[in-house]
């Protein structure tokens, strides 16, 4: 006889590292559409619509030829873990 194949307990799955995987993993493939020049289908509110290469860049903040945009030039962004603005705003 053929031993059962035992399933791991639900507390021993980690869905949020299963997430993040799908989640890159879909990334890189619409991107890699996109770099080809292609159009890929979804669907929203039931119906199916056509996202082209360049709606595709603009969903992950690249420009319309997938390169990063450049970083706007002026003030370097503050990281929303510093405590100095707060500390300042409070004064």
């Amino acid at each position: 006889m053929s031993e059962r194949a035992t399933l791991p307990a639900a507390e021993a799955i980690d869905h949020a590292k299963i997430d993040a995987a799908l989640g890159v993993s879909f990334r890189e493939l619409l991107l890699e559409h996109a770099r080809l020049g292609r159009s890929v289908c979804e669907s929203r509110d039931g119906k199916v619509v056509w996202i082209t290469p360049a709606e595709i860049f603009a969903r992950y903040g690249l420009d319309e030829s997938g390169r990063p945009k450049p970083e706007p030039k002026g003030e370097a962004p503050v990281p929303d873990d510093d405590p100095l603005p707060a500390a300042q705003m409070e004064q």
